[in-house]
């Protein structure tokens, strides 16, 4: 039975030589594999694991959040500041 790809939404992107950007599920397959090949840390496997694993859209969902906290904690996740605009005339002052 074939791996069911799920997207990654929002994509996660990684601190690299050049930066990696993962949107689904197979691509953060093949992005754990080559990292276990350099970094011998059980936790790399284990989220291996649970996205080999993920059947549906709900098991996909929780295995990127593992991925994203590993990322998170090994200092390659790339976090987007998204600037949120004001509604215009948010910041005046209103007359009484």
């Amino acid at each position: 039975m074939a791996m069911p790809d799920f997207p990654i939404d929002p994509e996660l992107r990684i601190r690299a030589r050049s930066p990696v950007v993962l949107r689904c599920i197979t691509e953060a397959v093949g992005f754990l594999r080559k990292m276990i090949l350099s970094r011998h840390d059980q936790a790399w496997r284990d989220v291996l694991q649970s996205l080999e694993a993920a059947r549906d859209e709900w098991s996909a969902m929780e295995a990127v959040v593992q991925l994203e906290l590993l990322l998170e904690a090994e200092g390659l996740l790339i976090e987007e500041r998204r600037a949120h605009a004001r509604p215009s005339g948010e910041n005046r002052f209103r007359a009484a």
